[in-house]
């Protein structure tokens, strides 16, 4: 009982967060480096709940897997794309900023 009442309390801990980001279209203020661990994590412990047949770990974590790695990609697409997009590239003012600020 205690399992599922922790599973239900963590996994509604990324429903506001990823209401919020839906509402706002924003999620500049979320941390990148605390998705990647949290999504992580929780992908982790819903394998090891399978792997010993514990239906609170899989029940908990797969659903706050899926609302973390939904706000995950919210992230990626709101904050990161230019930066995923241009990967490899040189910035199209490059040296013109330079160059202007030695002056």
């Amino acid at each position: 009982m205690i399992g599922y009442i922790a599973g239900a309390l963590t996994t509604v801990a990324f429903a506001p967060q990823l209401l919020r980001a839906l509402t706002t279209k924003s999620t500049k203020d979320v941390s990148l480096m605390m998705l990647l661990c949290s999504t992580s994590g929780m992908l982790l412990w819903t394998l090891h709940g399978i792997l010993i047949n514990d239906t609170a770990l899989i029940a908990a974590n797969s659903i706050s897997f899926l609302l973390a790695f939904s706000l995950l990609g919210l992230k990626l697409k709101n904050d990161c794309s230019d930066f995923i997009l241009n990967l490899g590239r040189k910035p199209q003012n490059f040296g013109k900023d330079s160059l202007s600020s030695r002056k």
